[in-house]
């Protein structure tokens, strides 16, 4: 019986390129795994947008992270552009005193 391989690679050399396309000035974090590309932006102040600026900006980082990784030399990261993308938003702010977490997570499947 054939052993399924399944594993987290994480691409940080993809990622600053990403976050150029986006005009960001701090980089996501870019994780390959489960038959997906999760791409992790903190404290960007997410969480005080509306659901429709989410959505719009989560599909324009999947469309942003799609040219980047169909762009790339090695074939292996090329290939992986077929793959669904998932956006999470991750804020912490400050509220009397404890820290309040929010995240936002979308999943944008592929077109192809």
């Amino acid at each position: 019986m054939k052993r399924i391989r399944v594993g987290l690679v994480r691409y940080a050399s993809i990622a600053p390129i990403i976050g150029q396309a986006l005009g960001m000035k701090t980089a996501p974090d870019v994780r390959v795994g489960r038959g997906r590309i999760t791409l992790v932006f903190r404290q960007v102040g997410a969480s005080l947008w509306d659901q429709q600026k989410k959505l719009e900006y989560a599909l324009q980082v999947a469309q942003a992270a799609r040219s980047v990784l169909a762009a790339d030399s090695r074939s292996l990261v090329r290939r992986r552009a077929r793959r669904a993308i998932v956006v999470v938003f991750e804020d912490v702010v400050l509220d009397r005193g404890y820290d309040v977490a929010s995240r936002w997570e979308c999943v944008v499947p592929t077109t192809w």
